[in-house]
């Protein structure tokens, strides 16, 4: 049966270019082709015991080099964005944010943090620019991955924390001779940036017992402003209204009375636009119908999408030291550089006197106290952000082999560091001195002030960097017993590491005296020992039972136990079934726990006010809110459980399905509280006293709402800290179908189709209450589809990749008088790319690609205020390609 198996996965593997679940060596099947009882054993992702079968009970799919070259993407990144698993769309680089150069992948719309990456088998760690929580796939050389191995399972009992939604391991090159070079330029047909281009180098060496491979690759993205794409630019119907307007901000040349709270332009008569052309008057300001101000047009500066150089060297050796002894060094260094453009800065400062009103200007007069919601495009026309990251990652390894049993030594070192540097930015004390000097804020004419915006302008600079140091060793028994099935498998193994992180702001940063940045740091370090162990146990002949375990113990938060029991049951060749059952958990990153406090301008509604004012949650504006997001040390790590069961069937020896469900369920979360979820516990009473440690209604630390007093006033100030919250819960089915067609004298087609569809994903609407499933609601689509068709014949080759994201709500409201409960309302469309591309081998060894990318043109699924998700949706339009591979 295993060599039938084996046999028939290499002729599907070869047909489709790539395998339908678990990654496989060619040298595997050279035992069945000599006659040879003995297949190789080989090692599969979910697993570190090495087995016979291709099928096992962990649901694995296999990206191989074929494919990642025939996708037409740039990245490893665009790849995995595009895949059906990432359910709701990942991180991807945009301006904006301190992670403007990142990507990550998100497996089950579970979140990237919970979803652990791999390469060659070992854990990337997480980016300290986003925390450490996510991996940055963006660090990854696109040419020197081999295959990408996706298992769509929890794995913690394997690999540990981080594996609830499931691992991504990333295999690099190992095996390759001769040189390659690989080059590609592409443009997208609209005007206003997105180009792009890559150009990489691969050469491998061998000989008797070593074998080298290295490889260099640069690629770069431009830059694409938010004026450049229709839906991005501000927008007014023309009605005076603040709400009939996207694109403006309320951080433009206003006052807020703190004696009566309300909210007016700094200047009279509703002349904005002396303050420039960006500025315009509008009424009807958020949560104050009453109020209106100078709204200022955003988009005129910013950029949506950051630009991106990045350069990575790669290298991989081995050695056979003899013939049961092999040592591996693994060395990968990759630079990110990029830039980002936001709006000049906006923010809030104090009047430390009071200004007259004059009359010949039109100027609204201030009281001492009052606060200014500014712009400073006086200061700087914008803010720019420029990110270096730098990454080391290196391992060695001794493999040895023996009749018995097999054994390994790994050392592990990755050295993370991104450097920033900001400018345009404001210092909040040097504005109030400024005033006291003579500055006029309200002033239309800034040209007699030059000395003092020149004192009030700043930089916004801060670095972010982790080490890791591990070692890890384990000892597999593949024929530990023999019992009437077969053998019996064991492994067992034990691992150390060490992990430092910082994030650190400059000084006035972390005193939160500069406007338009978040300021905040955080710093910190854990070691985690862990022992883990593995037992694969054939029951009869046909069934299969794999039993695994693991315990954690970390310096900061405790420690964890997690078991893994999986079933495989194979009644005759062409059908496998399985099922598993599995704990998994996630420690804290370092950031979640010590977090410095870091202002952010976050959107949400302020339902107390609303709710005052005798406004529905439906009609409460959404605006933002100056908040606090701080980390709490006395976090638990969340903790999950998984159920999965599936089957694969080769209905033919050129036709593969598979059809595999899922259920997650995570508790005692570890999650960032939103403003919206403050607010939310404020209005229900269940705020306690943050002076008070007795006063914790809530059963969260350090949450608060400054008023100013006023229990139903403006908001001032939001803290929201880290916290362990209820938790979540998700399920949904994969179904996947492979195929191959000989057309004779017309070459081959082949067929790769994939199908997820969530079925459920239970969380709260508001913090405290109980789960809803909120499948469907926007940015969250209840199905991905994606269909590859390539077409071979003799030199050519075609391929057409569909992909399908299912259309949402548009939004939820409310469904009862207390807000208790929401409904969908609206819909978004359909998502639907097509790619295309053609490649001609020459007869010199030389491959030509043309290809074009989302060759219909879509514009990103918009909502009515013209917003988009983007980590779901591109805004690059339509981008045509021209690339070449040439080996010698």
């Amino acid at each position: 049966m295993l060599n039938n198996q084996v046999s028939k996965a290499v002729r599907l593997a070869i047909a489709f270019g790539a395998a339908s679940t678990a990654a496989f060596s060619a040298s595997s099947f050279a035992a069945e082709e000599e006659g040879v009882e003995k297949v190789e054993r080989i090692e599969v992702t979910g697993s570190r015991i090495k087995r016979t079968d291709i099928e096992g009970a962990n649901p694995v799919v296999v990206i191989d080099r074929a494919s990642l070259d025939n996708s037409g993407q740039l990245s490893v990144a665009d790849v995995l964005n595009r895949s059906t698993f990432n359910s709701f769309g990942s991180i991807q680089p945009s301006s904006g944010s301190t992670a403007q150069s990142q990507a990550t992948v998100n497996l089950r719309g579970l979140g990237s943090s919970r979803t652990l990456v791999l390469i060659n088998g070992k854990k990337m760690p997480g980016s300290p620019v986003m925390g450490g929580g996510a991996a940055d796939l963006n660090t990854i050389p696109f040419a020197a991955v081999e295959r990408i191995e996706v298992m769509g399972d929890g794995a913690s009992a394997v690999y540990g924390s981080d594996a609830i939604a499931g691992v991504v391991n990333i295999i690099l090159r190992k095996d390759f001779e001769g040189v390659q070079v690989q080059g590609r330029m592409g443009t997208p047909s609209r005007d206003g940036g997105g180009d792009e281009s890559s150009f990489s180098i691969i050469t491998g060496l061998k000989s008797e017992n070593s074998n080298l491979v290295f490889s260099y690759e640069h690629d770069e993205r431009d830059i694409i402003f938010a004026r450049d794409r229709w839906f991005s630019r501000a927008t007014d119907d023309g009605s005076g209204t603040f709400a009939g307007t996207t694109g403006q901000s309320w951080y433009g040349r206003n006052i807020l009375d703190m004696q009566t709270f309300e909210f007016n332009p700094m200047i009279t008569g509703q002349d904005c636009s002396q303050y420039g052309d960006s500025f315009a008057y509008h009424n009807d300001a958020p949560d104050f119908p009453a109020d209106d101000g100078c709204h200022y047009d955003y988009t005129a500066v910013a950029a949506d999408a950051a630009s991106t150089k990045r350069d990575s060297v790669f290298v991989n050796f081995d050695y056979d030291i003899n013939d049961d002894l092999i040592f591996n060094f693994r060395s990968l260094h990759s630079r990110n550089e990029s830039f980002g453009r936001f709006a000049p800065a906006a923010g809030w400062f104090t009047f430390p006197i009071a200004l007259a009103e004059d009359t010949e200007k039109g100027l609204m007069a201030v009281n001492e106290g009052d606060r200014g919601y500014y712009r400073f495009n006086n200061v700087g026309t914008s803010r720019d952000t420029w990110q270096v990251s730098n990454m080391a990652d290196w391992s060695a390894s001794l493999n040895g082999m023996g009749e018995v049993l097999d054994w390994h030594v790994d050392a592990h070192y990755n050295r993370y560091e991104m450097n920033e540097w900001g400018q345009g930015y404001v210092h909040r004390p040097s504005v109030e001195n400024a005033i006291i000097d003579g500055w006029d804020p309200r002033d239309p004419d800034q040209s007699a002030y030059a000395t003092q915006l020149a004192n009030i302008a700043a930089n916004s600079n801060r670095r972010s960097g982790s080490t890791l140091r591990e070692v890890t060793a384990g000892v597999s028994f593949n024929e530990l017993a023999t019992l009437p099935a077969g053998e019996l498998g064991l492994y067992v193994g034990a691992s150390y590491r060490e992990t430092d992180y910082f994030d650190q702001a400059e000084a006035q940063n972390e005193a939160k005296n500069i406007i338009g940045t978040a300021g905040g740091s955080a710093a910190g370090d854990r070691t985690e020992s862990a022992v883990f162990a593995e037992m694969l146990i054939p029951v009869v002949d046909t069934l299969e039972l794999n039993l695994a375990a693991r315990y954690d113990d970390y310096s900061d938060v405790g420690s964890s136990f997690v078991p893994k029991v999986s079933l495989k049951y194979q009644p005759f060749d062409e059908l496998v079934l399985r099922a598993a059952w599995g704990e998994g958990f996630r420690a804290p990153t370092l950031e979640d726990l010590y977090k410095a406090p870091q202002e952010s301008a976050s959107s949400a509604k302020d339902v107390v006010v609303c709710t005052s004012a005798g406004t529905s949650r439906s009609d409460c504006r959404t605006q933002q809110h100056t908040t606090y997001f701080i980390g709490t040390d006395s976090l638990k790590p969340e903790e999950s459980e998984s159920v999965s069961f599936g089957m694969v069937y080769n209905i033919t020896d050129n036709i593969d399905m598979s059809v595999d469900y899922y259920d997650i369920e995570i508790t005692n979360q570890v999650s960032s509280l939103s403003t919206q979820d403050v607010f939310d516990l404020e209005l229900a009473g269940l705020l306690g006293d943050p002076e008070d440690p007795n006063d914790n209604a809530a059963g969260y630390d350090q949450v608060s709402v400054d008023r100013g007093g006023n229990p139903t006033g403006r908001s001032l100030l939001v803290t929201a800290p880290m916290a362990n919250i209820p938790g979540f819960s998700t399920d949904g089915l994969d179904f996947k179908l492979n195929a191959v067609f000989d057309l004779g004298g017309a070459g081959l087609l082949r067929s790769k189709f994939a199908w997820s569809e969530v079925l459920s994903y239970e969380e709260p609407d508001i913090i405290g209450y109980p789960n809803v499933d909120k499948i469907g609601r926007a940015g969250l689509p209840e199905r991905r589809i994606s269909w590859g068709l390539t077409w071979d014949i003799e030199a050519h080759m075609l391929n057409v990749n569909w992909n399908h994201i299912a259309s949402t709500a548009e939004e939820t409201e409310d469904a009862n008088d207390e807000g208790t409960k929401f409904k969908a309302v609206g819909e978004l469309s359909s998502y639907n790319i097509i790619d295309i591309n053609y490649t001609y081998a020459t007869p010199w060894n030389l491959d030509l690609t043309l290809g074009v990318n989302n060759l219909a043109d879509k514009d990103p699924v918009l909502n009515s205020e013209l917003d988009y998700d983007d980590t779901l949706y591109s805004q690059v339009g339509r981008l045509y390609y021209a690339g070449f591979k040439f080996k010698f």
